[in-house]
């Protein structure tokens, strides 16, 4: 007893030292702490800085040079490349995140975690086309002012082209699944029109003949009078230059999920995956590395590029503060508030730790560009699983668009005020339906939500050309709606995320129970081969 007694004695001097050693570990200076932020922060800085510069330079430059529109593309060079390397690395990013996340999930818990995505991407789109179409509704901001429109400036896109809701529509269902695995990286699926005639020929002995086709050697002569009349349009398909999102996520979720399924001959598939989506988050870091060159050329040629920008806000400014006030509710007000109720978490704290993501969707008016800083933030700094992540961003970025949503009702509302429309309710009820599923079809690049705002303004039979008016201010309300998208995403995935605990901790018991076994049965084999080594 005297022994283990001494031996007690002996040993809890050791044990209060080893604590006060770990109590007395030294502590951080001020200016260590700030050396620390700074290392960590310094890219965010760097853009922060690129942005503030570019503004002024822009201003400075056109205050004093005029350039067109070739020497204004030379300002933009850089930002040009460093979209262009992102771009290049998205489909391997959604292909390897959404595959790797399914495969980790299991198909059973995908489709629950699906479901819910789902659920919040449609509720709060159709939340912000709502809410976008009471503003302006109420506001008015093209009452009485037929006279300011505009249709001087070049646009994008051909606002002449024939487009209907319906074909549009099932043109979205059609790239869901698309015919050629290959084809899908690089081109999409889309209806195109042309014009059919029909001709009447009118001879001079009074016979009277309509044809659909003219064969060939009929011309007019003074016995025959040929009479070309347009009669419809017919529907061709074919397709366009473009990444086939949908096609890519359906594929990928129903791959991953074959993938799970399969069990333990599955798992070197999951594990090529989780390391090739590692690669590109890599990859991606380091064309991060130039963002703030990128978005500082991006910034210049933008301000460059502006027409006149006092008098345009002057002329539409009811309207800009129409969609930035939508803006605003749908993003401090109807998302914070939903994030709170469902998941009793700060707020706060998640958007401060979102601020880097948002910060890129600013400069770069691009949902895809800012989707790696987007997983960084909710992985990193917001403790979001992977499996949800990987799955619910992805997604998000293609077809939750709660911005660009409100955008377009505002927008087509606008243009209808300005032709003295009066809209009905039924009228109101087509744009909230038409503008929530043009919104999941625009994809999430810079001022894609010009061309789809062409399916809302056909639903409505508005003037197609008076886009130009609002295609003025769309460099700035872009970035403002494509930042509300990429916050959308993310309180979506923290949403999501708490929504999906139980699923979660099931996967990580049931992948902990998985990896245990395997370490028993790799030491049993290599007991087994030492037993048969020490036999020979």
């Amino acid at each position: 007893m005297s022994e283990l007694g001494q031996e007690m004695k002996e040993q809890i001097p050791l044990t209060s030292n080893n604590d006060a050693e770990v109590i007395k570990a030294p502590v951080k200076t001020i200016k260590a702490v700030f050396k620390e932020q700074l290392k960590e922060n310094i890219l965010f800085l760097a853009t922060i800085a690129a942005v503030v510069l570019g503004i002024t330079i822009g201003f400075i430059i056109r205050q004093f040079f005029t350039f067109n529109d070739n020497q204004i593309a030379y300002f933009g060079f850089f930002g040009q490349l460093f979209l262009r390397m992102l771009k290049f690395l998205i489909l391997p990013l959604i292909a390897t995140s959404l595959i790797s996340g399914i495969a980790g999930l299991g198909s059973n818990s995908a489709g629950k975690i699906a479901a819910r995505a789902l659920t919040y991407y449609f509720s709060t789109t159709m939340t912000a086309v709502i809410m976008g179409i009471i503003l302006v509704v109420v506001i008015q901001p093209g009452a009485g002012k037929s006279s300011d429109v505009n249709q001087n400036y070049k646009l994008p896109i051909d606002t002449s082209k024939y487009v209907t809701t319906h074909d549009t529509l099932l043109d979205l269902v059609r790239n869901l699944f698309p015919d050629n695995i290959i084809e899908m990286a690089f081109r999409e699926y889309e209806t195109s029109f042309q014009p059919e005639y029909k001709y009447h020929l009118l001879y001079s002995n009074g016979t009277n003949r309509t044809l659909k086709f003219l064969p060939s050697g009929f011309t007019n002569s003074s016995e025959l009078t040929i009479i070309k009349e347009f009669d419809y349009y017919k529907a061709v398909g074919g397709s366009r230059r473009s990444l086939n999102v949908l096609g890519i996520i359906v594929f990928c979720f129903v791959f991953g999920g074959v993938v799970a399924s399969m069990g333990k001959e599955g798992e070197i598939l999951v594990k090529i995956f989780e390391a090739l989506n590692s690669c590109s988050v890599r990859m991606i870091k380091l064309v991060m590395m130039i963002s703030p060159l990128g978005i500082f050329s991006l910034i210049v040629a933008t301000v460059i590029e502006m027409r006149d920008p006092s008098q345009v806000f002057a002329r539409i400014s009811m309207y800009m503060v129409t969609v930035i006030l939508g803006l605003a509710i749908h993003a401090f007000v109807i998302l914070p508030t939903l994030y709170v109720v469902v998941t009793r978490k700060n707020v706060f704290k998640f958007a401060k730790n979102m601020f880097d993501a948002l910060f890129i969707a600013v400069a770069t008016a691009s949902s895809t560009a800012a989707l790696p800083t987007t997983f960084d933030c909710i992985e990193e700094k917001n403790k979001v699983n992977r499996l949800i992540s990987r799955f619910v961003l992805p997604v998000g970025a293609t077809i939750n668009m709660d911005g660009t949503a409100l955008y377009e009702a505002v927008a087509v509302i606008f243009i209808a005020q300005l032709n003295d429309r009066k809209l009905e309710f039924i009228d109101l009820v087509v744009t909230s339906l038409t503008a929530t599923l043009a919104a999941i079809g625009a994809a999430s690049v810079p001022s894609a939500g010009l061309v789809t705002m062409l399916i809302v303004l056909g639903a409505l039979n508005l003037p197609t050309h008076q886009i130009s008016l609002i295609y003025t201010v769309d460099w700035f309300l872009d970035r403002l709606r494509t930042t509300v998208n990429v916050w959308g995403d993310s309180v979506g995935a923290g949403i999501v995320d708490h929504l999906s605990r139980k699923e979660i901790e099931a996967i990580e018991i049931e992948n902990k129970r998985h990896n245990e076994n395997n370490e028993v049965n790799q030491n049993q084999e290599i007991i087994s081969l030492e037993n048969k080594a020490n036999q020979v």
